[in-house]
Parts: structure tokens; C-alpha cells; sequence
């Protein structure tokens, strides 16, 4: 869903005003429901209709996971993101997996050959499952107690997040439908400034940058080149995705909503560590409260904090995309990670504090981690095949 056309922008205002001017208070998240609920309809008819059923699903099971029955609560959630993570699986990954079979038969001079199936993705869909599985997850701790049908589904289908997050959580989103009683002014300047800076992110830098980054994917090209399209598109992806959250989180400002940030400077950050807690924020700390701390996080051995961040950065190269190179970016960033525990663990307590916390030292470790974040993009964007040709090119190495 584009956020920054001429259609897009017509609703909003139509919505906006009706919203704001022509319903009481008590309908207000009634018609967010009905507007959001519609543009997805009219846009994504089919999907949007499996996306409702899903999501009915999904808050029936919540219902009974939070019950006071004794016996198959434990099944009941299990199942059920188990569905939803097939679902995923199935739309955005079973290519993937055809692909991966075939080669493999081709490897070992198997002749069989499937076809690959073509499927189109459900917008949003890599959002919204993760939303579903934060809701089921919380439920199931017991840490949502205002909930409703309505609610939920509003909480799933809120336009402005719908296609490309930020990956908000229910009880925040909950708590300000509750919250909201009338119009300021406020919510009308900041709405819209942060839409214009999103806007101008996009379209002025991100597009323009497009131009330079596109390199990347040309095999013809000589070593500076890369690396002016290496910090073109590290450039480029960063102003384009925050760029998208900046129009999406000034969107719900509009209707009186403060959703998740998602980007806070993660290129000034000194070391890799702090990049991921400031780059895709609602998505690191998803993984981070779902996935790393439930395997254990940083707690046990360094074996374990070293398994751990692996399959936390697997997984989230995955998330991002259904191609073997998202794989590669992924255990890339987390090499990243686990040298940076080393020299915490090991190196780093022989060395003098003044040291450390000098100027000098934090614009080199900055420099260190801006690079090592961008030469990752390089297999973000490209098969493998072309990342390491793009590689050896720039270091030399054929």
C-alpha cells in the first residue's frame, strides 16, 4: 500500500475530517474501523477478507487462552501460531523452499524438478503475523485485560501500519483508542509535519539516491563505483524505510494516536549493538522479547548467548525477505554481534576508561560500526552470487 499518493492522501483527509467533525466521541473508533476496513477491502478484496478471518481466529483462540479452562489452553496457543507462522510460511516461503529442493536435486543428479507455485503475498503479512503472535503471547502471560472483538480488530487492520509497520503493540494501541476524546490542534501540526519529513525522506533523498544505489546490482562495474552505490543505497534504505515509518506514525497522529518509533539515529551508534536497538526498533524488540529472551538471551554461557543470537539473526534475515541472501545478511550482522560480546568479555576490560570515552574513540568506533552496517546491505540487496563479485571487486580479491 502506497502511502504517498494522490488516492492514498484523498481518504486520509476525507477520514480525518469525518473522524474528527461528524461523529461523537463514543463512534470514533467505529468509523477508524470502518475506514481502514474499507481502503483494505476496496484495495485487497480477497486478502483482506482472509486477514479478517484469521484475525477472528486469532482473538477466539486469545479468548480461550485467557480463560479460566484448565485443560488445552497450552494446545490451543501452540496450534495457533503454529497456523499463523504456516500461513506465513506458506505465502512468502514455500517458493523459497521449492527453489531450495530443486537445486538440491540438481546437486545430487536428482532429475526431479517441482514447480515453483505463485503465490501472492497478503499485504502486510510478515507485519501483522507478528502482531498476532505479540497479542497471542501477551494473553497467554495475562497482560491484556481491556480487550473486545472490535478492538481487536481495529488493532489489525489500522490503515497506517497495515503494510510496512511499525510493529505496534495491542495495549498501547488499545489504551489510546480509549483515551481519545477530541480534536486538538496538535494532533493536526504534528500529523502533518512528520508527513512532510517522511515525504521529503522518500522522495527527494531516498529516490534520488536510487539512482546511485541501482549500481549494485550491475556486474560491469569498477571498484569505486561499488562504493559510491554501497553508501548510496546505505543511505537510500535508511531515508526510504524511515521515511515510510515518519508518513505511517504521522498518519495515526492525525487520529490522535502516538504510535511506535522506529528509527533513532542508527548510523551515529557505536557499536552493532546499539544500531539494532536503534535501527527497525518495534522489530528488534519484538525478536527481543520473543525470541532472544525466551531462548535465554545473554544469561547463561557464551555458547549459549552465541546459539542464541544466531538463530535471533537468522530468523530476522529472514523475516525481511524469502531468499537465501537475507540468510547471509542475517549471520553477517550476527558475526557482528558476537565479536562485539568477545571484545566486551575479553578485551575490552584491560582497556582504560578514559580511553574509551574519548572523543577520538567514538568517532572511530561510530565510523567502524556505519561501515560494517553498510557493506551488510550489500547482500541485503543482491544474490549471493553478485554480493561476493561486488566484494571482490572492491577489495580486490580476484
Amino acid at each position: 500500500m502506497v502511502l504517498n499518493n494522490l488516492s492514498y492522501t484523498l481518504f486520509v483527509i476525507l477520514l480525518f475530517i469525518t473522524y474528527w467533525f461528524f461523529v461523537p466521541s463514543y463512534l470514533r473508533s467505529k468509523v477508524l474501523l470502518l475506514g481502514s476496513f474499507g481502503l483494505l477491502l476496496y484495495l485487497f478484496p480477497v486478502h483482506t477478507l482472509l486477514i479478517l478471518a484469521v484475525s477472528s481466529m486469532v482473538y477466539l483462540a486469545g479468548e480461550f487462552i485467557a480463560s479460566d479452562f484448565s485443560i488445552g489452553r497450552k494446545t490451543i496457543f501452540t496450534l495457533t501460531v503454529l497456523g499463523i507462522l504456516g500461513m506465513l510460511a506458506y505465502y512468502k516461503y514455500l517458493p523459497l523452499v521449492t527453489q531450495t529442493i530443486n537445486y538440491i536435486n540438481f546437486l545430487i543428479g536428482n532429475s526431479v524438478k517441482y514447480k515453483i507455485p505463485e503465490t501472492v503475498i497478503p499485504i502486510g503479512i510478515s507485519f501483522f503475523t507478528f502482531r498476532f503472535i505479540h497479542y497471542l503471547i501477551e494473553m497467554k502471560r495475562g497482560n491484556i485485560e481491556n480487550r473486545g472483538y472490535l478492538k481487536f480488530i481495529n488493532y489489525t487492520f489500522f490503515f497506517p501500519i497495515m503494510s510496512a509497520g511499525p510493529i505496534e503493540r495491542y495495549d498501547r494501541f488499545d489504551s489510546q483508542c480509549e483515551n481519545i476524546k477530541g480534536f486538538k490542534w496538535e494532533y493536526l501540526t504534528d500529523g502533518l509535519s512528520r508527513i512532510i519529513l517522511g515525504l521529503f525522506k522518500k522522495i527527494v533523498i531516498a529516490d534520488s539516491l536510487s539512482i546511485l544505489a541501482r549500481g549494485l546490482s550491475n556486474p560491469n562495474l569498477n571498484d569505486i563505483s561499488y562504493l559510491v552505490a554501497v553508501y548510496a543505497y546505505t543511505f537510500k534504505i535508511y531515508y526510504d524505510f524511515s521515511g515510510y515509518s515518519d508518513i505511517a506514525i504521522g498518519t495515526g497522529r492525525l487520529f490522535g494516536f502516538r504510535i511506535m518509533e522506529n528509527f533513532n539515529a542508527p548510523y551515529l551508534q557505536r557499536n552493532i549493538s546499539l544500531f539494532w536497538k536503534k535501527w527497525h526498533m518495534s522489530l528488534t524488540r519484538w525478536f527481543m522479547d520473543y525470541l532472544f529472551i525466551p531462548l535465554g538471551g545473554s544469561r547463561g554461557t557464551l555458547a549459549r548467548t552465541i546459539f542464541n543470537t544466531l538463530i535471533v539473526m537468522m530468523v530476522t534475515g529472514v523475516w525481511h525477505g524469502a531468499a537465501w541472501h537475507f540468510v547471509i545478511w542475517g549471520l553477517y550482522h550476527a558475526i557482528g554481534l558476537i565479536l562485539l560480546r568477545l571484545y566486551t568479555l575479553y578485551v575490552a576490560i584491560h582497556i582504560n576508561e578514559k580511553f574509551k570515552k574519548s572523543k577520538a574513540v567514538e568517532v572511530l568506533s561510530v565510523a567502524l560500526t556505519f561501515n560494517f552496517a553498510a557493506f551488510g546491505w550489500i547482500f541485503f540487496t543482491n544474490g549471493i552470487s553478485q554480493s561476493m563479485h561486488v566484494l571482490k571487486v572492491i577489495f580486490h580479491l580476484n
